[in-house]
């Protein structure tokens, strides 16, 4: 399997069901993320990563795999509910971060590629690979209007790096019924977003690029650089704002820029002391069973 191939199927499809009543819609896109067990890369905890507005206040969603088989789908109910009561569910501490993380089983019967933890960009990998404006990523995601019938088939879209700011920028956005009014490190990408994208992993393209002063024909590894939140507004937040007796609305255009948070933002959630005390819990009893 090629390069480019092997990040398509890096990527789910996750749907929910507005009211729990009718047939689940697809709401966005999620990737799985594995987290070694004793450095041994064959045996790993799965979890799901998206963005954490995709799940909103749903009490449950669905992933959708592709099959061994390839010849359907396979489609996993996630009651989040319950997994948030057993503690395989995390948030980043700073509220505004549009990330969210739930564990997975590993089924015998889905196919996908996971990302294994050390390709997931820190700090010190921006710029020790000298990751910058220009720089080209690709990520692939759902496109809500061709999903596949017997299997995913997730798009290809690329772009470039158009702004790392070394500031905080001010974004709003909605998760659930809640509007969030935040201020954030973010990546900004010349590149469109649309619905279904939201929760996509961001990686650096995998070929020749400018490092330095000079051009880097073999590339670099495909490092995954962040998550797709969306598209970034046109006009600034207080223009957007619209403010009725009964609700308050948000409404944009895209600007052809799409705002990513930042992988290191991911790589903060894994460090963080309860999710560290979840893993080694998770090991002991994996190892138990194994005995």
């Amino acid at each position: 399997m090629d390069l480019i191939s092997a990040l398509a199927q890096t990527v789910i499809f996750l749907f929910a069901s507005p009211d729990n009543t009718i047939v689940p819609v697809p709401i966005g896109t999620a990737f799985i993320v594995q987290y070694p067990i004793d450095n041994n890369a064959k045996q790993f905890i799965p979890f799901i990563v998206t963005a954490k507005h995709v799940v909103g206040n749903s009490s449950k969603v669905y992933g959708r795999f592709n099959t061994q088989s390839g010849s359907q789908t396979a489609m996993v109910e996630y009651n989040l509910t319950n997994i948030k009561a057993s503690g395989d569910y995390w948030e980043h501490t700073d509220l505004g971060v549009d990330i969210a993380i739930f564990r997975t089983l590993n089924f015998g019967v889905t196919s996908y590629q996971s990302i294994p933890i050390d390709l997931i960009a820190s700090k010190d990998d921006f710029t020790k690979e000298e990751i910058k404006q220009t720089d080209r990523v690709i990520f692939p995601g759902l496109l809500v209007n061709f999903l596949g019938a017997q299997k995913n088939y997730p798009i290809m879209k690329d772009g470039s790096i158009a702004l790392i700011p070394t500031e905080i920028v001010p974004i709003s956005y909605k998760v659930g019924s809640q509007i969030i009014n935040t201020e954030q490190e973010l990546i900004l990408l010349n590149s469109i977003s649309i619905p279904g994208l939201s929760g996509s992993p961001i990686f650096l393209y995998p070929g020749p690029r400018l490092k330095g002063n000079s051009f880097n024909i073999g590339g670099t590894r495909a490092l995954m650089l962040g998550v797709m939140h969306g598209f970034y507004n046109a006009l600034p937040r207080e223009v957007h704002k619209v403010e009725t007796t009964e609700q308050k609305f948000y409404y944009s255009d895209n600007s052809g820029i799409a705002i990513v948070f930042p992988s290191w933002r991911l790589r903060e959630i894994f460090e963080r002391p309860d999710f560290v005390k979840r893993i080694e819990e998770l090991k002991r009893q994996i190892k138990l069973g194994s005995n």
